[in-house]
């Protein structure tokens, strides 16, 4: 026994509790490398739903000054869908309340009026614009209705005359109103459609 080395003799506990150190130190550097990559992801999540909140934003809330930067920004915008397909009772289209407003404006605007050609072609858009104006305030402020409106004047001269139209038509929804008047000189015919847009 004389050539012998003896190494000293570790505790198993020992080498246990060593080991074991070294691999909480490893486990901890890798907890530490994962919540650093789950904190980058969060503030990307983050970025993209502000993201997705301003493209939501309505224009019709914008505000400022245009410049050529603000209309690259509207133009980004998107509007989010409310997956309405029939507009509310207080905004249907009432077929006698447009009528009421259309008799309203040609038996204001047409009493005592003689037939001209000239004036009579500028008075048809004048009314036409002021039908549309007080038709759209009659809907209410957030309807959805597109408003179309033709306004025919002629002299009457004995003939007879016929007016038509034609239109894609989602019979629920879209509606129409017209009224006559009529003078000694001349008529007028107002329609008046609204079409539901989604």
């Amino acid at each position: 026994m004389q050539g012998e080395t003896r190494h000293p003799q570790r505790d198993p506990l020992q080498l246990d509790s060593a080991t074991q150190a070294q691999h909480e130190t490893t486990q901890f550097s890798r907890d530490v490398t994962q919540l650093s990559r789950d904190a980058t992801q969060i503030n990307s999540l983050k970025q993209k739903s502000v993201q997705i909140s301003n493209r939501r934003m309505s224009t019709s809330t914008y505000q400022g000054s245009t410049t050529s930067e603000d209309t690259h920004v509207q133009s980004q915008l998107a509007y989010e869908n409310t997956y309405q397909l029939e507009p509310y009772l207080h905004q249907q289209f009432s077929v006698k309340r447009i009528q009421d407003i259309i008799k309203a404006i040609f038996i204001q605007k047409l009493e005592n009026i003689k037939y001209t050609s000239e004036s009579f072609r500028l008075l048809s858009i004048q009314l036409s614009e002021q039908i549309k104006t007080q038709v759209k305030q009659e809907l209410s402020f957030n309807n959805r209705y597109k408003i179309v409106v033709m306004v025919t004047m002629a002299p009457r001269q004995s003939q007879a005359i016929q007016i038509a139209s034609r239109c894609m038509w989602y019979t629920p929804t879209d509606k129409f109103a017209s009224w006559e008047f009529t003078a000694d000189t001349f008529f007028a015919v107002g329609v008046v459609f609204g079409l539901y847009y989604e």
